[in-house]
């Protein structure tokens, strides 16, 4: 069975970064977590992508507190775009309210997905990369300053030419080999962009619902 992976170090072919992000999105929309692909205008290339406000403090209106968790206690909390304009104003009225955009590319460079993410509070001012190292939990800040290959740096969008903020991808081949390898052991098929996003995203506070370890599940089932 081909896994569209080149070789020992496990390079991901463009055509299973596409097929593999297809299935994450499926799954996505099925439990509300609102992914998306987006086009490019003009161009066959894409990119998967996700928008999110990150709330914390105190003073969260009635509206947020239906969709959080309802908790006296200073907390970040992570409320999906696409609110009404009372709760958009809920969120205006807490101390700090920030949103997130994310988004999934395919580097032909590296043959490997690519996190660019950019952030900017409700009044349209961007995080700086200083702000960025600050919201990076502290049990991730020491392996990223030893790392290059998850650094956190600020480049130009390839496809969109906006300033983002990425996570270097040069070593990414290499520590998904170990976790494809443990997979194809066992004949267990795996989705390579849930693996990759649930090892790379909580770096920057971007985390996966559970279920979706139930969609590399469901393909080894298929597999047998």
């Amino acid at each position: 069975m081909s896994h569209g992976l080149d070789g020992d170090e496990h390079f991901l072919e463009e055509s299973k970064f596409k097929e593999c992000c297809a299935e994450f999105i499926k799954h996505s929309q099925q439990i509300g977590d609102s992914w998306e692909w987006r086009n490019v205008k003009g161009s066959a290339d894409g990119y998967m992508s996700k928008t999110y406000f990150q709330v914390k403090g105190r003073g969260v209106s009635p509206d947020i507190r239906e969709i959080t968790n309802d908790s006296d206690e200073i907390t970040f909390t992570y409320v999906e775009e696409g609110l009404d304009d009372s709760q958009v104003a809920g969120i205006s009225a807490t101390s700090e309210a920030i949103r997130y955009e994310y988004h999934v590319l395919y580097s032909c460079s590296y043959q490997a997905p690519v996190l660019y993410f950019r952030a900017c509070f409700l009044d349209g001012r961007p995080l700086s990369l200083d702000e960025i190292w600050n919201s990076v939990h502290e049990c991730y800040r020491e392996r990223l300053w030893q790392g290059p290959w998850d650094t956190i740096t600020q480049q130009e969008h390839p496809l969109l030419g906006q300033p983002f903020f990425v996570l270097h991808p040069c070593r990414t081949n290499e520590f998904m080999a170990s976790i494809l390898s443990s997979s194809y052991k066992v004949n267990r098929s795996t989705n390579y962009i849930i693996s990759w996003l649930s090892v790379i995203g909580p770096v920057v506070g971007l985390h996966l619902p559970l279920t979706y370890a139930k969609v590399n599940s469901e393909q080894t089932v298929k597999a047998d």
